[in-house]
């Protein structure tokens, strides 16, 4: 997978590096923090961001939407700007500078991170480098069931927005956690707990199951009845590294 990278241009202090630690838990590498237009414009040279969230109002003789503007001139990496400036002039004045997305402080992480995983996925459909991970993202991006994608270690690496509404956990809370102990998946159906292969095979601890009609534990400790697919994610270069798990809503939420 191609490491994902943001750049932050942001004069607030407190707000800059509050909005660092949600993308690192997000997954997304953070190149620096830039205060300035001038210093921006260096940077994103120099570090080269899949993204570039951008304030409106900074420091220096350049504002946000001028400084996208000489950036844009130089190199066409996608800005999403993130401001308090809900006005109709400096919204006029940014649609010009091809931005990606325009959004509005304070803002909301699930939407945050829709926004930069598409701006990111169509600059490298522009340039032909998106690959199979990243298509299969934008894919459930989009998706209305609970995606997730694992890998070998068992840990998330992936979350969709919908996987904040099946499992009650924020995506920030599912980067990096065992998706096994987060949600305590377990079998639905008793002809797959009666099932004396599989009981074996569970009771010598050979194998974490993932059951078609599941049972997990949302944050809270409710219960959740769930349908389940898996399968591994095709990689560009044959390697098997992720896998992925799609969810919905069971219609026989019984154990019978």
């Amino acid at each position: 997978m191609i490491q994902k990278k943001v750049m932050i241009v942001e004069d607030e202090g407190v707000v800059a590096l509050s909005l660092k630690a949600t993308l690192s838990k997000m997954g997304y590498t953070v190149t620096g923090i830039a205060i300035t237009g001038k210093e921006a414009l260096k940077m994103a040279v120099e570090t080269q961001p899949d993204v570039i969230l951008m304030d409106i109002r900074l420091k220096g003789d350049m504002d946000g939407i001028e400084t996208t503007a000489r950036i844009h001139e130089i190199t066409d990496i996608p800005v999403i700007y993130l401001t308090a400036y809900t006005d109709a002039e400096t919204l006029q004045r940014a649609l010009k500078t091809d931005m990606s997305s325009y959004l509005v402080k304070p803002y909301n992480p699930r939407e945050l991170y829709s926004n930069i995983e598409f701006a990111i996925y169509k600059h490298r459909l522009k340039e032909k480098i998106g690959s199979s991970r990243e298509k299969l993202e934008l894919f459930l991006s989009r998706s209305a069931e609970c995606g997730i994608i694992i890998d070998l270690r068992k840990k998330v690496v992936y979350a969709n927005a919908a996987a904040e509404a099946y499992t009650g956990y924020s995506i920030e809370e599912l980067m990096g956690k065992d998706i096994f102990f987060i949600l305590t998946i377990s079998p639905a159906r008793r002809e797959e707990t009666s099932d004396e292969t599989l009981h074996r095979l569970l009771s010598m601890d050979a194998i974490h199951y993932i059951p078609f009609q599941a049972l997990i534990s949302m944050k809270g400790g409710r219960v959740r009845p769930v349908v389940i697919r898996a399968g591994i994610v095709r990689e560009d270069d044959g390697q098997v590294r992720n896998f992925v798990l799609l969810m919905k809503e069971s219609k026989t939420p019984s154990l019978d």
